[in-house]
């Protein structure tokens, strides 16, 4: 028998192995989207220095990229956001629209890192966070995400449907199909904290910034539609095209990269 000297020895030794895991596992970890210059994994490690536990492609759907947060004139003019938008639900071609969809970077980070975020992006004054559902994907430059997104879509019987044709509607068109999100996860996004900044038109970032956004965007192999409707983009008049990437490329340097 355990003598009762021993015994608070004894149960300390059974319990401890099954708690230390436990507080392991409970560690809370957030999914964070990127769509900005947080796309480029060298701005979130050397710039920020955070340490994403996780990274992949992934696509926000019926959302589209706006540069609506304003910055300061003819060095950075503005900065990147996202907007939700109103679709028609018959409308696949909307659905998987580059312009009313956003690609970017799923992170998984840790409490503190997903906090610095916060941070460093000025929430709440600069932007607010924005709760949303993603759909990661692995980019191959070509049109993952757009695969990923179609496979979301399910087709919707009409009551009144008897042409026999699974493809058909009683008028002879194609069947209207809705977006499910079943197979998306949960995240938090950026968006413009301000009601004038989200109604207003977008500000025409630097051409740095968007060669940030753009290595980001080739890095994570978005899909080739959206890279090419990024490289698009006209940017705005600024000094010396902006300092996003001069920055970015100080932060590398310190890091010896």
């Amino acid at each position: 028998m355990i003598s009762l000297i021993l015994l608070p020895l004894f149960i300390t030794v059974l319990i401890l192995p099954q708690i230390v895991p436990c507080a392991s596992i409970a560690t809370k970890t957030y999914n964070y989207f990127a769509y900005g210059s947080n796309m480029c994994s060298s701005t979130m490690t050397n710039l920020r220095s955070l340490h994403p536990i996780a990274s992949s492609a992934a696509i926000l759907p019926r959302h589209k990229l706006c540069f609506n947060v304003p910055g300061t004139a003819w060095i950075e003019p503005s900065w990147a956001s996202v907007e939700p938008i109103e679709e028609e639900k018959n409308d696949i071609n909307a659905n998987v629209n580059t312009d009313t969809n956003t690609h970017g970077v799923l992170y998984k980070l840790t409490e503190e890192d997903f906090l610095r975020v916060c941070s460093s992006e000025g929430v709440p004054f600069g932007y607010t966070l924005h709760r949303c559902r993603v759909v990661p994907y692995v980019g191959n430059q070509e049109r993952a995400g757009y695969h990923a997104l179609q496979d979301q879509l399910i087709p919707i019987q009409d009551n009144d449907d008897i042409t026999g044709n699974d493809n058909a509607n009683d008028n002879g068109g194609t069947k209207s199909q809705e977006m499910t999100l079943a197979r998306s996860v949960f995240a938090y996004t950026l968006r413009a904290s301000r009601k004038e900044w989200r109604e207003a038109k977008d500000i025409p970032p630097s051409r740095a910034y968007l060669n940030v956004l753009i290595r980001g965007a080739e890095e994570f192999q978005l899909d080739v539609d959206y890279l090419e409707y990024l490289k698009g983009i006209v940017p705005g008049d600024t000094i010396g095209g902006g300092i996003a990437e001069l920055m970015l490329e100080a932060a590398e340097k310190r890091a010896g990269v």
